[in-house]
Order: structure tokens, then C-alpha cells, then sequence
């Protein structure tokens, strides 16, 4: 008997074609792929549109799959942490210097030494006001707080190049024919000491010590004579005068001077002429500058009332002693750069006035 034909139905039929064609690509799965016409084309020496593809040499800068086997794919470091994430976190270097659990092994605990500090009799307590509600006599421990670890202390740098300074100073007035000068000083020291004196008839001359050197010759003007005069330090310097004088005087020890060099002399009625100041002309080099300036009034005057130019400190002021009108300021240069010293007067002299510096040099 011959075999019946298999019926489909349409339904069946349609189902049976997609059972077909299910593993077959798709048409937008086979547009990347050359056509039969692209292959023909080819065949027959035509070109084929290779736009959208890239050449070797576009290639050859890119990595390999070998070459990025040992790299971590994203999918890969999704869970691990940002560098964002890790800011709150200390780095090696900055634990560097923590004790490990390790280091803590042979150390009491705060709740072991506690239990053996009250073993004792000992009451820990956690401040100072609580220690002082105890009654008395018993014994305490007071857990204050650690104190944070103070950085190492640096190492000083070389210190700086030593050169001559003002070590003490002092002034007076003097009425006689002996000026005494008490500095503080040690051996090696120079003492530089200005002297103001009432012009007279016949000038009272100076009996300097042995060693001793003038600076500035006695420079007459108005009613007044000045100098000054430098030599080595010792306790007591005493110098004689030729006859009695009315005297001011003012005087510093200098330390680390291996030489005293004085500028030019200023008098008030010299260009730029002056009344109620006096100007001590810079002196140029390097070294300690100390500014004398001499005056001589009857116009009470005080230390207070008479001031210096900025860059200078002023360190001693012979004032007036009844009717001794001598005055002398000295100060020193507390600046880098020399310049002049300006001595401002609280009263106008037109005449009685001078100004000198002297430089000390290392």
C-alpha cells in the first residue's frame, strides 16, 4: 500500500519554515560581509569600497590580545576602590613611625594597669579636680591624657658671620678735670667715647690712657669744642683734664672692632644749613656705624624730646646738668645700607651744633 502524504496546516507550515531558517544569519548580521556581486566584482579586476576599513599601518600603534592579557578588564576593578574613596585613608609613609600590634606585647593595657594601680590602694583618677575631692592621705593616679609627640628639634644651620657690636654703653656729665667711664666689656673690647666741652679762652686739653687714639681732633664752633677719642676696654677708664671744664660725655663698648675709622665732621652753618637738627654724613663701607652729635643751649632739653632718623636706634643722651648745657647723642645703625644720622632738637641753636659718625670694621 503506498504511503499517505504528511498534511500541514498553514499554522504548522509557518512554524516548521522558523524552525528552518532559525540558525541562519540575518540579513544585518551579513551586512559587514562582501556580497556575491562585491566577490564578482573583485573577480573581475573592479574595486571594491574598503572606506569604512582600517589599513595595517592604521593598526600598528594598537595593542595585541597578548599584549593585553596581563590587564584588568572593567568589568573586572568594578568593586574595587576610587582614588577618590582612599583619600581619608593614611598611606604607608604616613604610618611609617606607628607601633604594630606586635611592638604592644610586652605593655599593660589602660584597664590592666587600672586593676593593678587599685590592687594597691592607689585610685586612678581621670582629672585634677576629681584628685582633689579625695580625702587626704589617700593615694591617686591621674590618667591625664598623653601630650602629643613634639617634632624632632632641627638641626640649627651655621651661625651667622660675627661682626662688630655694641656690647654696653653710658653717658654723663661732668663739671671738674676728671671724666670716669665704668662699661661693662671684656679684654679685646674698644671703647669709643665723645666728648662735648664749654669752649673757653684756652681749651682744656685730654690725658688719654696708654693706648689710646683720637679720632676726631677738637673741632671748635660757637660757644662749644668736641672729639672723640677710642681705645682698649678696661674697667675704669679715667682721663685728666688740662683745667676744669664743663663736660658732656657718652660712650659704648665695641666687640669684634679690628679697626675704628671716623667720617667727616658736619656743622650746623655748613650746607644745608641747620637749626633745630644735626647730621651725622654717612660713612661708607661695611661694619658698625655709631652717630655722635654735639650741642650746646641753655634751652632745657630731654631725652625724650630729642629723636633720630629712621634706621638709626638711639642708645645714650648726655642731657644738661644745671648750668653744664653740654649734650651728646649717640646712636647706632640698626639698617643694612649707611646713610645719614639726623638728630632733631626740640629747640632752635643756629651755631652751637655737630655731627660725626665712626664706622667699626670686622
Amino acid at each position: 500500500m503506498a504511503a499517505k502524504p504528511t498534511l500541514y496546516t498553514k499554522q504548522g507550515t509557518d512554524k516548521a519554515i522558523a524552525r528552518a531558517v532559525a540558525p541562519l544569519a540575518t540579513k544585518a548580521e551579513l551586512s559587514g560581509y562582501a556580497t556575491k556581486g562585491d566577490v564578482a566584482t573583485a573577480a573581475a579586476g573592479g574595486r571594491v569600497d574598503l572606506t569604512d576599513y582600517a589599513k595595517k599601518a592604521e593598526l600598528q600603534g594598537l595593542a595585541t590580545r597578548e599584549e593585553l592579557g596581563s590587564y584588568a578588564t572593567t568589568r573586572q576593578v568594578a568593586d574595587l576602590a576610587s582614588r577618590a574613596d582612599l583619600t581619608a585613608y593614611a598611606t604607608k609613609d604616613e604610618v611609617a613611625g606607628v607601633a604594630k600590634r606586635s611592638d604592644l606585647t610586652g605593655l599593660a593595657t589602660k584597664a590592666e594597669l587600672q586593676a593593678a594601680l587599685t590592687g594597691v590602694g592607689i585610685t586612678v583618677v581621670a582629672t585634677e579636680a576629681e584628685a582633689q575631692r579625695l580625702p587626704d592621705g589617700v593615694l591617686y593616679f591621674l590618667a591625664a591624657a598623653a601630650s602629643p609627640a613634639q617634632p624632632p628639634t632641627p638641626t640649627p644651620g651655621p651661625a651667622p658671620a660675627a661682626g662688630p657690636s655694641v656690647v654696653a654703653h653710658a653717658s654723663g656729665s661732668v663739671v671738674g678735670q676728671t671724666i670716669t667711664v665704668k662699661l661693662d666689656g671684656t679684654a679685646g673690647d674698644k671703647i669709643i667715647l665723645g666728648i662735648n666741652e664749654k669752649a673757653q679762652g684756652g681749651r682744656a686739653t685730654a690725658n688719654l690712657p696708654q693706648g689710646w687714639t683720637t679720632l676726631v681732633d677738637p673741632y671748635w664752633v660757637g660757644t662749644m669744642s668736641a672729639t672723640v677719642v677710642t681705645g682698649p676696654w678696661a674697667p675704669t677708664i679715667t682721663i685728666s683734664m688740662s683745667q676744669n671744664a664743663e663736660i658732656g660725655w657718652a660712650a659704648a663698648t665695641v666687640r669684634g672692632a679690628s679697626s675704628i675709622e671716623a667720617g667727616t665732621v658736619k656743622k650746623r652753618q655748613a650746607e644745608p644749613v641747620e637749626t633745630k637738627t644735626c647730621t651725622a654724613p654717612a660713612l661708607a663701607g661695611a661694619g658698625l656705624a655709631l652717630g655722635f652729635t654735639f650741642e650746646r643751649t641753655s634751652a632745657v632739653e630731654s631725652s625724650e624730646q630729642v629723636t633720630v632718623s629712621e634706621g638709626w636706634e638711639k642708645i645714650e643722651f648726655a642731657a644738661q646738668d644745671g648750668l653744664n648745657y653740654q649734650t651728646v647723642t649717640l646712636a647706632k645703625r640698626v639698617a643694612a645700607s649707611p646713610a645719614d644720622l639726623v638728630v632733631t632738637y626740640p629747640n632752635v641753636q643756629g651755631s652751637n651744633g655737630i655731627g660725626v659718625q665712626v664706622v667699626a670694621r670686622g
